[in-house]
Protein backbone atom coordinates (compact mmCIF):
# COMPACT_ATOMS: atom_id res chain seq x y z
CA UNK A 1 0.00 0.00 0.00
CA UNK A 2 1.77 3.33 -1.03
CA UNK A 3 0.70 6.53 -0.16
CA UNK A 4 1.95 10.12 -1.58
CA UNK A 5 1.08 13.20 0.37
CA UNK A 6 1.37 16.20 -1.67
CA UNK A 7 2.69 19.29 0.03
CA UNK A 8 1.65 22.74 -1.75
CA UNK A 9 3.12 26.24 -0.88
CA UNK A 10 1.14 28.01 2.20
CA UNK A 11 -0.11 24.57 3.02
CA UNK A 12 -1.08 24.57 7.22
CA UNK A 13 1.28 21.87 8.27
CA UNK A 14 -1.32 19.59 10.07
CA UNK A 15 -3.07 19.18 7.00
CA UNK A 16 -0.39 16.51 6.08
CA UNK A 17 1.59 15.86 8.84
CA UNK A 18 -1.76 14.88 10.79
CA UNK A 19 -2.63 11.75 8.58
CA UNK A 20 0.84 11.05 8.49
CA UNK A 21 0.71 10.63 12.02
CA UNK A 22 -2.45 9.01 11.93
CA UNK A 23 -1.80 6.28 9.34
CA UNK A 24 1.12 5.80 11.35
CA UNK A 25 -1.01 4.59 14.32
CA UNK A 26 -2.29 2.55 11.98
CA UNK A 27 0.28 0.69 10.36
CA UNK A 28 1.23 -0.03 14.24
CA UNK A 29 -1.78 -1.97 14.88
CA UNK A 30 -1.33 -3.94 11.76
CA UNK A 31 0.75 -6.87 10.40
CA UNK A 32 4.07 -5.75 8.44
CA UNK A 33 3.11 -6.52 5.31
CA UNK A 34 -0.42 -4.64 5.45
CA UNK A 35 1.35 -1.39 6.32
CA UNK A 36 1.14 1.60 4.45
CA UNK A 37 4.38 3.23 2.55
CA UNK A 38 4.35 6.91 2.49
CA UNK A 39 5.76 9.25 1.06
CA UNK A 40 5.76 13.36 1.42
CA UNK A 41 6.45 14.98 -1.62
CA UNK A 42 6.65 18.59 -3.18
CA UNK A 43 6.01 19.37 -7.32
CA UNK A 44 9.83 20.19 -7.16
CA UNK A 45 11.34 18.21 -4.39
CA UNK A 46 12.36 21.25 -2.79
CA UNK A 47 11.29 21.91 0.91
CA UNK A 48 7.81 23.82 1.56
CA UNK A 49 7.30 26.81 3.18
CA UNK A 50 3.92 25.96 5.40
CA UNK A 51 2.02 28.41 7.18
CA UNK A 52 3.68 30.12 10.51
CA UNK A 53 6.85 30.49 8.51
CA UNK A 54 7.98 26.93 9.05
CA UNK A 55 9.73 25.43 5.66
CA UNK A 56 8.85 21.29 5.80
CA UNK A 57 11.42 18.96 4.17
CA UNK A 58 10.11 16.38 2.08
CA UNK A 59 11.09 13.25 1.07
CA UNK A 60 10.77 13.12 -2.78
CA UNK A 61 9.37 15.44 -5.84
CA UNK A 62 6.19 14.65 -8.12
CA UNK A 63 7.33 11.44 -10.46
CA UNK A 64 4.94 10.70 -13.40
CA UNK A 65 6.40 6.61 -12.96
CA UNK A 66 4.48 6.48 -8.95
CA UNK A 67 1.62 5.22 -9.29
CA UNK A 68 0.39 5.15 -5.63
CA UNK A 69 -2.49 3.70 -4.26
CA UNK A 70 -3.79 6.54 -2.32
CA UNK A 71 -3.09 10.21 -2.56
CA UNK A 72 -3.42 13.22 0.03
CA UNK A 73 -3.28 16.72 -0.98
CA UNK A 74 -3.09 19.33 1.60
CA UNK A 75 -4.88 22.03 2.69
CA UNK A 76 -3.66 25.48 0.96
CA UNK A 77 -4.42 28.04 3.28
CA UNK A 78 -6.86 30.43 2.10
CA UNK A 79 -7.16 30.36 -2.07
CA UNK A 80 -7.69 34.15 -1.99
CA UNK A 81 -3.94 34.33 -1.09
CA UNK A 82 -2.31 32.88 -3.88
CA UNK A 83 -2.70 32.90 -7.65
CA UNK A 84 -5.93 31.56 -9.17
CA UNK A 85 -4.40 28.99 -11.33
CA UNK A 86 -2.27 25.88 -10.39
CA UNK A 87 0.61 23.98 -11.84
CA UNK A 88 -0.59 22.23 -14.71
CA UNK A 89 1.81 19.48 -14.28
CA UNK A 90 0.16 18.95 -10.98
CA UNK A 91 -3.10 19.07 -12.32
CA UNK A 92 -2.20 16.98 -15.20
CA UNK A 93 -0.53 14.52 -12.36
CA UNK A 94 -3.43 14.02 -10.57
CA UNK A 95 -5.90 13.00 -13.14
CA UNK A 96 -3.03 10.43 -14.90
CA UNK A 97 -3.32 8.50 -11.90
CA UNK A 98 -6.69 8.45 -10.69
CA UNK A 99 -7.03 7.30 -14.41
CA UNK A 100 -4.63 4.88 -13.33
CA UNK A 101 -6.73 3.66 -10.29
CA UNK A 102 -5.08 5.75 -7.31
CA UNK A 103 -7.64 6.74 -4.92
CA UNK A 104 -7.42 10.95 -4.31
CA UNK A 105 -8.21 13.09 -1.07
CA UNK A 106 -8.16 16.42 -0.14
CA UNK A 107 -7.73 18.20 2.71
CA UNK A 108 -9.88 21.14 3.89
CA UNK A 109 -8.64 23.56 0.63
CA UNK A 110 -6.95 20.79 -1.10
CA UNK A 111 -10.49 20.52 -2.42
CA UNK A 112 -9.86 23.53 -4.73
CA UNK A 113 -6.36 22.00 -6.16
CA UNK A 114 -8.63 18.73 -6.97
CA UNK A 115 -11.52 20.46 -8.86
CA UNK A 116 -8.98 22.12 -10.75
CA UNK A 117 -8.40 19.12 -12.23
CA UNK A 118 -11.73 18.57 -13.43
CA UNK A 119 -11.76 15.44 -11.84
CA UNK A 120 -14.77 16.67 -9.65
CA UNK A 121 -16.78 17.83 -12.24
CA UNK A 122 -20.84 16.33 -11.91
CA UNK A 123 -19.52 15.08 -8.73
CA UNK A 124 -19.99 15.82 -4.83
CA UNK A 125 -17.02 17.76 -2.77
CA UNK A 126 -16.61 19.88 0.67
CA UNK A 127 -14.38 22.07 1.51
CA UNK A 128 -13.62 24.56 4.26
CA UNK A 129 -17.05 26.12 5.18
CA UNK A 130 -15.54 30.12 5.55
CA UNK A 131 -14.33 29.12 1.13
CA UNK A 132 -17.47 27.22 0.19
CA UNK A 133 -18.72 30.37 -1.83
CA UNK A 134 -15.88 31.03 -3.42
CA UNK A 135 -15.76 27.37 -4.07
CA UNK A 136 -19.16 27.14 -5.76
CA UNK A 137 -17.79 31.00 -8.19
CA UNK A 138 -14.68 28.90 -9.40
CA UNK A 139 -15.76 25.50 -9.72
CA UNK A 140 -19.63 25.61 -10.86
CA UNK A 141 -19.28 22.16 -11.90
CA UNK A 142 -19.04 20.63 -8.72
CA UNK A 143 -21.53 19.56 -6.86
CA UNK A 144 -20.57 21.59 -3.32
CA UNK A 145 -21.63 19.62 0.07
CA UNK A 146 -20.82 22.58 2.16
CA UNK A 147 -22.25 20.88 5.19
CA UNK A 148 -20.53 17.59 4.81
CA UNK A 149 -17.47 16.42 6.64
CA UNK A 150 -16.81 14.42 3.76
CA UNK A 151 -17.50 13.32 0.72
CA UNK A 152 -16.70 10.43 -1.37
CA UNK A 153 -17.83 9.08 -5.08
CA UNK A 154 -15.14 7.70 -7.68
CA UNK A 155 -12.70 7.16 -5.75
CA UNK A 156 -12.37 11.15 -4.82
CA UNK A 157 -12.45 11.91 -1.08
CA UNK A 158 -13.15 15.68 0.44
CA UNK A 159 -12.86 16.73 3.68
CA UNK A 160 -14.10 19.81 4.84
CA UNK A 161 -12.21 22.62 7.02
CA UNK A 162 -9.81 22.30 9.55
CA UNK A 163 -9.82 19.32 12.27
CA UNK A 164 -11.62 17.44 9.61
CA UNK A 165 -8.78 15.96 8.58
CA UNK A 166 -9.13 13.98 11.27
CA UNK A 167 -12.51 12.69 9.99
CA UNK A 168 -10.52 12.12 6.78
CA UNK A 169 -7.75 10.37 8.23
CA UNK A 170 -9.92 7.77 10.25
CA UNK A 171 -12.48 6.93 6.82
CA UNK A 172 -9.27 6.31 5.24
CA UNK A 173 -7.94 3.87 7.42
CA UNK A 174 -11.26 2.18 7.54
CA UNK A 175 -11.56 2.01 3.83
CA UNK A 176 -8.19 0.58 4.04
CA UNK A 177 -7.54 -1.05 7.42
CA UNK A 178 -10.87 -1.98 8.08
CA UNK A 179 -13.29 -1.05 10.90
CA UNK A 180 -11.30 -2.45 13.75
CA UNK A 181 -8.64 -0.79 13.38
CA UNK A 182 -10.47 2.65 12.52
CA UNK A 183 -11.76 2.31 16.20
CA UNK A 184 -8.77 1.66 17.68
CA UNK A 185 -7.26 4.64 16.04
CA UNK A 186 -10.54 6.98 17.08
CA UNK A 187 -10.14 5.71 20.54
CA UNK A 188 -6.21 6.24 20.75
CA UNK A 189 -6.55 9.93 19.24
CA UNK A 190 -9.72 10.78 21.73
CA UNK A 191 -11.65 11.52 18.60
CA UNK A 192 -15.43 11.04 18.33
CA UNK A 193 -16.81 10.16 15.60
CA UNK A 194 -19.86 11.55 15.61
CA UNK A 195 -19.43 14.48 13.48
CA UNK A 196 -22.13 14.90 10.97
CA UNK A 197 -21.64 18.43 9.76
CA UNK A 198 -20.04 21.65 9.61
CA UNK A 199 -22.78 23.79 10.02
CA UNK A 200 -22.69 23.45 13.87
CA UNK A 201 -18.96 25.09 13.46
CA UNK A 202 -19.80 27.71 10.77
CA UNK A 203 -20.33 31.51 10.96
CA UNK A 204 -22.47 33.62 9.22
CA UNK A 205 -20.53 35.48 6.74
CA UNK A 206 -23.21 38.01 4.91
CA UNK A 207 -22.02 38.50 1.22
CA UNK A 208 -20.97 42.13 0.85
CA UNK A 209 -18.94 41.51 -2.77
CA UNK A 210 -21.22 43.37 -4.94
CA UNK A 211 -21.83 46.32 -6.35
CA UNK A 212 -25.43 47.20 -5.98
CA UNK A 213 -25.57 50.28 -3.39
CA UNK A 214 -29.40 50.40 -2.36
CA UNK A 215 -29.22 46.11 -1.37
CA UNK A 216 -25.94 47.29 0.65
CA UNK A 217 -28.07 49.76 2.34
CA UNK A 218 -31.14 47.47 3.36
CA UNK A 219 -27.75 45.34 4.77
CA UNK A 220 -26.79 48.09 6.48
CA UNK A 221 -29.83 48.67 8.13
CA UNK A 222 -30.27 45.13 8.71
CA UNK A 223 -26.78 45.12 10.88
CA UNK A 224 -28.32 47.21 13.65
CA UNK A 225 -32.13 46.35 13.70
CA UNK A 226 -31.94 42.75 12.64
CA UNK A 227 -33.67 41.83 16.06
CA UNK A 228 -36.90 43.95 15.79
CA UNK A 229 -40.38 42.63 14.29
CA UNK A 230 -40.46 43.79 10.82
CA UNK A 231 -41.95 41.97 7.45
CA UNK A 232 -39.87 41.67 4.44
CA UNK A 233 -42.45 44.14 2.90
CA UNK A 234 -41.27 46.73 5.28
CA UNK A 235 -38.16 45.96 4.63
CA UNK A 236 -39.14 46.39 0.54
CA UNK A 237 -40.91 49.66 1.09
CA UNK A 238 -37.87 51.34 2.50
CA UNK A 239 -36.14 51.09 -0.73
CA UNK A 240 -39.45 51.88 -2.34
CA UNK A 241 -39.53 48.63 -4.52
CA UNK A 242 -42.21 45.95 -4.36
CA UNK A 243 -42.04 42.89 -2.74
CA UNK A 244 -41.46 40.89 -5.18
CA UNK A 245 -38.62 43.41 -6.88
CA UNK A 246 -37.18 43.33 -3.51
CA UNK A 247 -36.92 39.70 -2.92
CA UNK A 248 -35.35 38.97 -6.35
CA UNK A 249 -32.68 41.91 -6.27
CA UNK A 250 -31.38 41.12 -2.44
CA UNK A 251 -31.19 37.45 -3.66
CA UNK A 252 -29.10 38.30 -6.52
CA UNK A 253 -27.17 40.36 -4.88
CA UNK A 254 -26.97 38.86 -1.34
CA UNK A 255 -26.76 35.71 -2.78
CA UNK A 256 -29.54 34.57 0.18
CA UNK A 257 -33.42 35.17 0.55
CA UNK A 258 -34.16 38.24 2.47
CA UNK A 259 -36.00 35.61 5.04
CA UNK A 260 -33.47 33.31 5.22
CA UNK A 261 -30.94 36.57 5.37
CA UNK A 262 -32.34 37.93 8.54
CA UNK A 263 -32.80 34.61 10.28
CA UNK A 264 -28.94 33.62 9.63
CA UNK A 265 -28.19 36.90 11.47
CA UNK A 266 -30.68 36.52 14.45
CA UNK A 267 -28.87 33.23 14.96
CA UNK A 268 -25.63 34.00 14.80
CA UNK A 269 -26.54 36.96 17.48
CA UNK A 270 -27.88 34.06 19.54
CA UNK A 271 -24.86 31.85 18.86
CA UNK A 272 -22.92 34.65 20.70
CA UNK A 273 -25.03 35.10 23.83
CA UNK A 274 -25.28 31.46 24.28
CA UNK A 275 -21.77 30.83 24.93
CA UNK A 276 -20.28 34.48 26.05
CA UNK A 277 -23.39 35.05 28.44
CA UNK A 278 -25.71 32.90 31.08
CA UNK A 279 -28.95 34.74 30.05
CA UNK A 280 -31.96 32.41 30.08
CA UNK A 281 -32.75 30.72 26.27
CA UNK A 282 -36.33 32.41 26.56
CA UNK A 283 -34.34 36.19 27.01
CA UNK A 284 -31.67 35.25 24.42
CA UNK A 285 -34.97 34.04 21.86
CA UNK A 286 -36.36 37.33 22.60
CA UNK A 287 -32.72 39.17 22.01
CA UNK A 288 -32.66 37.42 18.57
CA UNK A 289 -36.13 38.53 17.39
CA UNK A 290 -38.41 35.97 18.61
CA UNK A 291 -40.57 36.11 20.65
CA UNK A 292 -41.75 32.21 19.83
CA UNK A 293 -39.33 29.99 21.87
CA UNK A 294 -40.50 27.22 20.25
CA UNK A 295 -39.95 28.28 16.93
CA UNK A 296 -36.38 29.95 18.11
CA UNK A 297 -35.36 26.37 18.50
CA UNK A 298 -36.27 25.02 15.13
CA UNK A 299 -35.07 27.26 13.58
CA UNK A 300 -31.15 27.57 15.26
CA UNK A 301 -31.23 23.69 15.17
CA UNK A 302 -31.67 23.63 11.28
CA UNK A 303 -29.55 26.38 10.95
CA UNK A 304 -27.04 24.87 13.16
CA UNK A 305 -27.90 21.11 13.24
CA UNK A 306 -27.56 21.45 17.29
CA UNK A 307 -30.32 22.76 19.43
CA UNK A 308 -29.75 25.98 21.70
CA UNK A 309 -28.58 24.38 24.86
CA UNK A 310 -26.59 21.92 23.12
CA UNK A 311 -24.41 24.78 21.29
CA UNK A 312 -23.93 26.31 24.54
CA UNK A 313 -22.76 22.89 25.98
CA UNK A 314 -20.32 22.59 23.14
CA UNK A 315 -19.19 25.77 22.35
CA UNK A 316 -18.92 27.51 25.80
CA UNK A 317 -15.41 27.66 27.01
CA UNK A 318 -14.86 26.26 30.96
CA UNK A 319 -14.24 29.15 33.39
Amino acid sequence: MKCILLLLENSPVTSVTGPMEIFSLANSLVAREQRMDMQLVSPSGAAVSCLGGLKLSVHDKLKPQQTPDLIVIGAIGHPELRPKDFDPEILGWLRQKHAQGSKIASICTGAFVLAASGLLDDLPATTHWQCASLFQQRFPKVRLCSEAMITQQNGLYCSAGASAYQDMSIRLVRDIFGQDVAQQCAKALLFDADRSGQSQYASFQPHRQHTDELIHSVQNWLDEHFMQDFSMVDLAEKVHLSDRQFKRRFKQAAEESPLAYVQALRIESAKVLLVSSSKPMSEISRIAGYEDMRFFRQLFKRLTSLSPSDYRQKFSLPG
